[in-house]
């Protein structure tokens, strides 16, 4: 705004100049021809120009010089000429007087049409200073005309995001429980029949001896619909939005001992190996070790699960970012299966026959956690050669490579 008035005031200094100067020069013009009215003769008619100061006072636009100038050159006109004729000669039709007299109109003539000239100058000054504030004024209006319907373009596709969203997140809720049902009532319908044969077992000494294995039975149903329910309840947990990043400092190596230590009891189960490939160096980082946990609980129960010869190896290493590797020796994956194993509904097909060839929601959840902590997770695998899921955490989160080995393994 300032270089603004800056720039008007300096637009407006030649303009004032001018004024001034044409303002003096009707003033100093008026006074020399004055005075040649005066000292000439009464025939020469000096006055017959009296009409151009005030068309330079005019130029001013100040009213007041110009009816100024106006009455004192007309009273000038009879002064000369009364200055100038004979003793006795003057008369109303004496045609030097009458000139005089035509002189006089002439100017008051000129000098209200002057005055007329300026006025309707300034009305049309006011016109164009009252449109140019309008216009300002519908700008300004439009301006904020165009920033509202961009707040309601923008909050219309805002709405139509959540919409989507909440359509999206809906049928994705509406498969996932068309897709569980079947692995839910599987399990369920197991654990009834199970109790079922169980109790007419106790009552028949005869059948005493199964109830162990069918126990066992039950038990694995049992952990197996627990497991589906709990990674149905995760899934939620996610996309509710409410999940928190609980960040704490601890060593890589001591994490990776003790997840092999907890599953130690399942792999010898199964009769697999279940090691630990630590560096020698103790990698300490600073990321949420719940959720790692979680993402290597998942990936160490899959990896113990689809092997049946050999066993699972958890191991670490650092390659300018730590990498947490599950390998196993178990049946592997076709290549197109690796291209939808992430994938939340895909794992759970409902049109297949075997329960041991389902994915369940947790390599999904396993994905969506690595994400939420910066991590990535990936596979390699091929039929009958195992597979190898890798979780790289980010760099940054590395505080410590401390050159101290470890005492033990667990193997």
């Amino acid at each position: 705004m300032a270089g603004i008035a800056l720039n008007t005031l300096s637009s407006n200094r030649p303009r004032e100049r001018a004024v001034v100067f044409a303002g003096w020069f009707a003033i100093v013009l008026s006074v020399a021809e004055v005075i040649l009215d005066l000292g000439t003769w009464v025939e020469l008619d000096i006055a017959t120009i009296y009409g151009i100061p005030l068309v330079l006072a005019a130029y001013t636009r100040n009213r007041r010089l110009l009816w100024g100038l106006t009455i004192v050159l007309v009273l000038v006109t009879f002064i000369a000429y009364a200055l100038q004729i004979p003793s006795g000669s003057f008369a109303m039709h004496e045609a030097l007087f009458v000139n005089r007299v035509l002189d006089a109109i002439a100017l008051l003539l000129i000098a209200g049409l002057l005055h007329i000239w300026m006025t309707s100058l300034d009305i049309r000054e006011a016109q164009t200073q009252l449109l140019h504030e309008q216009n300002s004024r519908l700008e300004a209006a439009n301006a904020l005309l165009v920033a509202h319907e961009a707040r309601i373009v923008h909050q219309n596709e805002e709405l139509s995001r959540r919409r989507q969203e909440a359509d999206e997140a809906s049928g994705r809720k509406t498969r996932l429980l068309n897709a569980v049902s079947h692995d839910i009532r599987n399990p369920a319908n197991t654990i009834n029949l199970m109790a079922e044969l169980i109790r007419r077992s106790a009552e028949d000494p005869a059948l005493v001896s199964q109830v162990p294995q069918m126990a066992k039975r039950l038990q694995a149903n049992a952990q197996s619909l627990v497991a589906l329910v709990s990674e149905v309840l995760d899934g939620a947990h996610l996309d509710s939005g409410l999940l928190q990043l609980r960040e704490s400092t601890f060593s890589l190596n001591e994490f990776v001992d003790a997840k092999c230590s907890d599953f130690a009891a399942l792999a010898e189960a199964k009769s697999l190996y279940l090691r630990s490939d630590t560096p020698e160096r103790i990698v300490c980082v600073h990321t949420d070790r719940i959720k790692l946990d979680r993402i290597i609980t998942n990936l160490v129960m899959n990896a113990i699960k689809f092997t049946v010869d050999g066993g699972v190896t958890v191991s670490i290493t650092n390659d300018g970012a730590p990498v947490i590797r599950v390998r196993d020796t178990g049946v592997g994956m076709q290549a197109s299966e690796l291209e939808r194993i992430f994938d939340e509904f895909a794992q759970l097909d409902v049109s297949v026959g075997d329960p041991g060839r389902g994915w369940g929601l947790g390599l999904a959840i396993c994905r969506r956690l690595a994400n939420f902590i910066g991590a990535s997770i990936g596979v390699e695998s091929k039929p009958s050669q195992g597979s190898m899921f890798a979780v790289r955490l980010p760099p940054e989160c590395v505080v410590e490579i401390a050159p101290v080995a470890l005492p033990d393994r667990v193997a």
